[in-house]
């Protein structure tokens, strides 16, 4: 499965908003691969998460795969939508 989520929150991926990332994906019995560009990240690593240098505007595809993954990429999706919860 796989899908597009676009950052829209005013400072991009930062840590707070990688740590919200990775404790998402951690819920579900599933890998998470985040990725823009030509560079990938594990979604249950906040490290890996801010390597991808995200700021407003970006498109970040997500890709899951396991039991739960699908689950897990409609969580992500509301998570973006939400802006991570920031003003």
């Amino acid at each position: 499965m796989e899908i597009e989520l676009k950052v829209n929150n005013n400072m991009g991926i930062h840590a707070r908003v990688a740590a919200r990332i990775a404790e998402t994906v951690r819920k579900y019995d599933c890998e998470v691969t985040l990725s823009k560009d030509k560079i990938s990240a594990a979604g249950d690593s906040v490290l890996e998460i801010l390597t991808l240098g995200a700021p407003r505007g970006t498109m970040i595809k997500a890709c899951a795969t396991g039991p739960r993954g699908q689950e897990a990429l409609a969580e992500l999706q509301k998570l973006f939508a939400a802006d991570f919860g920031e003003y």
